[in-house]
């Protein structure tokens, strides 16, 4: 097995009034205060994954993310591909564009309790993630998240973003079968077995 951890390349959050960049060194997921609800976008690059993979040779698909602050004791967290499958690029989105996006793509996480408490957070994520990862790979070799709280309705956690110091900015997981991998290569290269 091959595990691969790519660190995002772009984090933001978007209210129902503005887009928020990461500079605050953090993002966040549900209600709060007269801004709220919020929703975070999360990019990742794809150059480090293999093409030629298959959805077999993909074992697992996480998803990392720190949690400096819990959210209230209702809140359910929710992770979709950001608009239909991921492919879409939500740095240059306007906040109502990328608000509706955040919540309308593949869903890989459902109800989750993780984000009431604090600390380290692996997701698991399933569904379609691993085709839309793969696809993604293939079409725009990035691949994009949206995350928020189920109903719009409990207190946000604060996450770490990419320019918060410490080594704690989201992360993807994909681990997959090495000999894939060298296979993929070495098709991509026109390399007999």
């Amino acid at each position: 097995m091959t595990v691969l951890t790519i660190t995002a390349n772009y984090d933001a959050h978007a209210d129902n009034v503005s887009v928020k960049d990461s500079t605050a060194d953090q993002v966040r997921f549900g209600m709060g205060g007269k801004d709220g609800p919020w929703r975070t976008a999360i990019r990742f690059p794809l150059n480090d994954l293999p093409s030629g993979l298959s959805e077999s040779d993909i074992t697992q698909v996480r998803l990392y993310l720190y949690c400096r602050t819990a959210g209230g004791s209702a809140h359910l967290t929710d992770v979709h591909a950001y608009d239909s499958n991921g492919q879409t690029d939500p740095e240059p989105d306007a906040y109502n564009i990328m608000y509706t996006r955040c919540a309308s793509g593949n869903l890989y996480i459902n109800d989750s309790t993780d984000f009431r408490t604090t600390g380290d957070k692996w997701i698991i994520l399933g569904g379609t993630v691993k085709a839309d990862i793969l696809g993604a790979k293939s079409a725009v070799n990035r691949f994009s998240f949206g995350v928020h709280e189920e109903g719009d309705d409990d207190t946000y956690p604060i996450v770490d973003s990419l320019e918060k110091s410490g080594g704690f900015s989201p992360k993807l997981e994909i681990t997959y079968t090495a000999i894939a991998a060298v296979t993929a290569r070495r098709k991509l290269l026109g390399v007999g077995r």
